[in-house]
C-alpha cells in the first residue's frame, strides 16, 4: 500500500488505535503483526522470502555471538548480497545474453521473469549493517523478536531511511505519546503529502511527455525536463521520508533524518551530507572506511571514492547510466578534494558560485539517473539542439519549482525546531487547508514513490 493512499490511511489509523490501547508489554507485537501485514499486502510469496532471509540472518548473528569468526560474518554478508544481486541484476544479465544474435533459442528463454522483491535494497543494507555490527560486538542483548521488528518496521520498510540498531533499540521499551511529538508527527506527514502530491506528482505530469519522447521536443524542453526531474525526485523521496518519520513518531519512535535541504549545498561533499543521508553514511561506514577511508595514499583515496560512489550508483539500478551517475559524482568529489572549495556563505558571490557549480553537477547526474538506460540518455542529449516552441507550461513549472525550493528553505531554517514550536498548530491548519483546496481543484494522479523501484 502506498503512503499516499486511502488504504494506508485506514491501515495506520487501525494500527495506531490498537497500539496505544494495549498494555506496553504487547505494543511491539502489535507493531510486528502490522509490519508483517504491511509487507504481505504487497505480495505474500515475497513476504515469506523476506521473513526467511531475516530468520537466516539472525542465525548468522547467533553464531557470531557464540564465536566471533570473520568467516561467519563473510558468509552472512555474502549470502545477503547474493540474494540482492540475484533479484536485482540477473534478469538484466539474462536479457543481455538473449540480445546477442544467435542466442535467441538458449534455454534462458523458458525462464520465468525474475521480479524484484519490494524494498530488497533497503532491508539488505540494514541486515548487513546489523551482521557487521554484531561481529564488532555492538549488538549484544538484542533478541530474535526485537531483531525481526527492527528489520520489518513498516514506516521505514519500503524506502528507508536505512536504520542502524543504534537508531532503534534504545527506544524499544520507552515509547510514549505526548502532544509535542504528535504535533510534529502530523506536521511531518502533511509536509510529506504536500511534497508528494502537490510538487512531485504535479511536476511528473509536466515532464513525463518530454522524457517519453525526447526527439519531438525542443532543447529548452529537454533542459526544463532535467530540472523538473531534480525537483520531482527530491520532493518524492523526501516526501516519503517525511511521512515515514511522522508515522514512526506517532508510534513513539524517532527515526533518522534523510534529507537536509540538499539543493542549497555549496559543495559536493555538503550535498552528500544532505541527500539520502542514511545511504551516504552507510556507504561511508561499511564500505569506504573498511577500504581504508582517508588513511591511505592519495591515489588509493581517489580510487576508493570512485569505487564507493560507482557501487552506490549500481545500488540504484543495473544499467550503464546508474553506474555513470555514481562515477560522475565520485569524480566531482575527487576534484573537489584535490582543488578544495573556496565557496563560503560569508560572501554572496562565493555562495552563488558554489551553488551554481553543485547544481550543474547535480543536473548532469539527474539526466543520467532519470534516463535509466543508454538509449534514453542519448535521445535526451541529442534533442538538446532541437529548435522549436516550449511545450512545458512555464507558469506551472515555475510555481512548482519555487515551492520545492521554498519548502527546503524552511527546512534549512530548522522548520521543525524548538524555536518555532509555538506555531506548529497554525502550520498544521494552514497545510491542511492548502491540501484540501488544492486536491479539490487539481486533478490528482496517484503515482507510486520513485524509490519503491529500488
Amino acid at each position: 500500500m502506498w503512503f499516499n493512499s486511502l488504504d494506508y490511511l485506514f491501515f495506520f489509523l487501525i494500527v495506531f488505535s490498537f497500539y496505544w490501547i494495549v498494555p506496553s508489554l504487547f505494543k511491539k507485537y502489535i507493531l510486528l503483526f502490522a509490519s508483517f501485514f504491511f509487507y504481505a499486502y504487497w505480495d505474500l510469496s515475497f513476504f515469506f522470502h523476506f521473513l526467511g532471509t531475516t530468520i537466516f540472518s539472525y542465525g548468522i548473528v547467533y553464531l557470531l555471538r557464540k564465536e566471533k569468526k570473520k568467516s561467519i560474518m563473510i558468509i552472512g554478508v555474502g549470502l545477503n548480497l547474493f540474494n540482492l544481486i540475484f533479484f536485482k541484476y540477473s534478469q538484466s544479465f539474462i536479457n543481455g545474453i538473449l540480445s546477442i544474435p544467435g542466442n535467441e533459442d538458449l534455454f534462458f528463454v523458458s525462464f520465468p521473469k525474475i521480479i524484484l522483491p519490494l524494498a530488497i535494497s533497503f532491508y539488505t543494507f540494514q541486515i548487513i549493517a546489523f551482521i557487521v555490527d554484531t561481529y564488532r560486538k555492538d549488538t549484544d542483548g538484542i533478541g530474535f523478536i526485537d531483531f525481526i521488528l527492527f528489520i520489518f518496521f513498516f514506516p521505514q520498510l519500503i524506502a528507508g531511511p536505512i536504520m542502524r540498531h543504534t537508531d532503534f533499540f534504545y527506544q524499544l521499551d520507552k515509547v510514549n505519546m505526548n502532544w509535542k511529538d504528535t504535533q510534529e508527527a502530523i506536521l511531518r506527514i502533511l509536509s510529506g503529502v504536500f511534497k508528494k502530491v502537490l510538487i512531485a506528482d504535479q511536476m511528473a505530469k509536466l515532464i513525463h511527455p518530454i522524457w517519453s519522447n525526447p526527439a519531438s521536443n525542443s532543447g529548452v524542453d529537454i533542459f526544463l525536463a532535467v530540472i523538473g526531474f531534480s525537483v520531482q525526485v527530491y520532493s518524492d523521496f523526501s516526501g516519503y521520508t517525511d511521512i515515514a518519520r511522522g508515522s514512526a513518531l506517532l508510534l513513539g519512535y524517532r527515526i533518522p533524518e534523510n534529507f537536509k535541504s540538499p539543493y542549497f549545498s555549496i559543495s559536493f561533499s555538503e550535498l552528500w551530507s544532505r541527500w539520502h543521508i542514511t545511504l551516504s553514511t552507510w556507504l561511508r561506514d561499511y564500505l569506504f572506511i573498511p577500504l581504508g577511508g582517508s588513511r591511505v595514499t592519495q591515489i588509493r583515496l581517489y580510487f576508493n571514492t570512485l569505487i564507493v560512489m560507482s557501487l552506490g550508483g549500481l545500488w540504484h539500478g543495473d544499467t550503464y547510466t546508474f553506474f555513470l551517475w555514481g562515477l560522475i559524482h565520485g569524480t566531482l568529489l575527487i576534484l573537489e578534494r584535490k582543488w578544495g572549495t573556496i565557496q563560503t556563505r560569508s560572501s554572496i558571490i562565493n555562495y552563488l558560485s558554489g551553488w551554481i557549480i553543485v547544481t550543474i553537477g547535480w543536473l548532469i547526474g539527474a539526466l543520467m539517473f532519470r534516463s535509466g538506460n543508454w538509449e534514453t540518455f542519448v535521445s535526451m542529449v541529442g534533442a538538446m539542439n532541437n529548435p522549436g516552441k516550449v511545450n512545458i507550461y512555464w507558469q506551472t513549472f515555475l510555481e512548482i519549482t519555487i515551492l520545492c525550493y521554498g519548502i527546503q528553505f524552511l527546512e534549512l531554517k530548522n522548520f521543525f525546531s524548538e524555536a518555532i514550536k509555538w506555531n506548529k498548530m497554525a502550520m498544521i491548519f494552514i497545510l491542511s487547508t492548502v491540501m484540501y483546496f488544492a486536491i479539490a481543484r487539481i486533478k490528482i494522479q496517484q503515482d507510486q514513490f520513485i524509490y519503491f523501484q529500488f
